[in-house]
């Protein structure tokens, strides 16, 4: 920026400084300022530069902002001068800023905008086609999208043949509305493609050209021959292997060998196997000891609520926030792309707890009041959308050194009321430490109980989960093998392969 001043130049110069200000919504103000310079006297106009190093912090939707210049030990009858913007004085600030964009939802598609995994390598011409579509989040708008750029890469990182750094284009242009953008690209691969597992790579380059968002998988398919039996290539084992011929690659049917009886590999879509069909609403409990998985099963739950386009509130009182959204990425779970879209809010239970401030929009003083808290999930339900909403809370818990039984078995009744009467589900996490008989209090009145179990088997830590309760819908019974994985989350041992 450009300032001058005039008065007693015999006097020491006037100081600026310059102040960023941000203030989260129903916070205070934070200040952040830089070195402070003199004007030189004498000089005339003169051109400034303040730099100011701002914390790595979550600006939420209503946050404030605030870019401040002040001026100290100004002489007496002295007149400092801010020009500003003017053609011949150009200003401007420069705030760096990241997680602006993000990948709302990716699909990986045949021909006919069908959801594939798997395509054959020696597909017919016009055939060998994998559409990618993405749901791209700007927090800035369709304009401030330069362009989506896709890389398909094989086993060993390298650019398939044709799919390096493909534009990606957006379906409508830059349509009017709310986030988030649809774009869409295709790549016909060639009969001589390697037969393996591919990844989709995406680059969001933002109007300054500066890259807004990396994603580097786990989205991604496999070029297969045809009758192959897809393999699970993380978990094998046990297996029996066949060639394939061709280019040498190995097609196999993997599956795992425990006594006499096989089980195969499923995708978490096999949990509405277990509960034949979604779990629409009413409230659930999830329970389990510790390492049993109950966390990533209630993420992994919402998760799939968020893809079907249901709001869902997430109350963390076992562990930050932002260690939840860094864990569930850890699973394949980004969930960023739905905070910014409104979609998905977190309720912070646990900061004040552990003696921090939060940095969510919405948080409580402390768990045990539960008046508070229940209000903050209120407030938390998107207004002109909450029909459908759900609500995970993770966990019960920390609530039970902090209030009376009979007030936790009131406070879940009184929210699974709530979530149910919008249409929606409330489920609760909790583990062996809450009392036995609020517990028993608590699967009498939940619409399903999910009961999860860690275990060791000769040596070997092993998890598995069984539907314990399901009002109102035959189920399946019996207790369920299961293991998580980085990147994919849960998966389970079927005892019939996937079709």
């Amino acid at each position: 920026m450009w300032t001058d001043w005039t008065g007693n130049k015999s006097a020491p110069s006037p100081v600026l400084t310059g102040v960023f200000s941000y203030r989260l919504p129903g916070q205070i103000w934070t200040n952040v300022s830089s070195t402070p310079q003199a004007i030189s006297t004498g000089l005339g106009p003169q051109h400034l530069n303040f730099t100011l190093t701002t914390p790595d912090t979550v600006l939420l939707e209503g946050t404030s902002l605030a870019i401040q210049v002040v001026a100290t030990s100004v002489p007496r009858h002295s007149n400092v001068t801010l020009d500003w913007g003017s053609g011949s004085a150009p200003s401007f600030v420069v705030l760096p800023l990241s997680g602006y964009a993000s990948l709302f939802q990716i699909n990986i598609l045949n021909r006919d905008e069908i959801p594939t995994t798997y395509f054959s390598v020696n597909a017919t011409p016009g055939n060998n086609v994998v559409l990618v579509k993405v749901l791209v989040n700007s927090a800035f708008g369709c304009s401030d999208i330069s362009k989506v750029n896709m890389t398909i890469v094989d086993p060993f990182s390298r650019p398939a043949v044709g799919a390096s750094n493909r534009g990606m284009q957006q379906s409508p242009p830059c349509p009017t509305g709310q986030n988030p953008f649809e774009f869409i690209a295709a790549w016909t691969y060639p009969s001589t493609a390697l037969q393996a597992t591919y990844q989709v790579w995406v680059d969001i380059i933002d109007i300054q050209g500066n890259v807004a968002y990396s994603y580097r998988g786990p989205a991604s398919f496999g070029l297969v021959p045809p009758g192959f039996i897809p393999p699970p290539y993380n978990l094998i084992p046990y297996f029996a292997v066949g060639g394939v011929g061709g280019a040498g690659v190995l097609g196999a049917v993997f599956y795992y060998r425990r006594r006499r009886s096989k089980s195969y590999l499923a995708p978490f879509a096999h949990f509405n196997t277990l509960t034949a069909g979604e779990l629409d609403g009413g409230t659930v409990a999830i329970e389990g000891n510790t390492g049993s998985g109950k966390t990533i099963l209630s993420e992994q739950l919402m998760f799939e609520d968020l893809k079907r386009g249901k709001p869902c509130v997430f109350v963390s009182t076992s562990d930050f926030p932002s260690n939840v959204r860094s864990g569930m990425k850890s699973m394949g779970l980004d969930v960023r792309g739905y905070e910014q879209s409104g979609l998905l809010t977190f309720v912070d239970g646990y900061s004040a707890e552990a003696g921090q401030e939060s940095t969510e929009k919405f948080s409580v003083p402390s768990v045990g009041d539960l008046t508070t808290l229940g209000m903050k999930i209120s407030s938390s339900l998107p207004p002109q959308r909450s029909k459908g909403a759900s609500l995970y809370f993770d966990s019960l818990v920390p609530l039970a050194s902090k209030t009376k039984p009979e007030s936790i078995v009131s406070f879940v009744q009184s929210v699974g009321a709530k979530m149910k009467g919008i249409g929606g589900k409330a489920v609760f996490t909790l583990g062996p430490s809450v009392d036995a008989i609020v517990q028993k209090q608590l699967e009498d009145m939940s619409d399903c109980v999910v009961q999860m179990e860690a275990f060791e088997e000769r040596g070997v830590r092993r998890r598995r989960l069984k539907i314990a309760k399901l009002r109102a819908r035959r189920h399946q019974e019996g207790w369920s093998v299961f293991a998580i994985e980085d990147g994919k989350g849960i998966i389970f041992y079927s005892k019939k392969p996937k079709t």
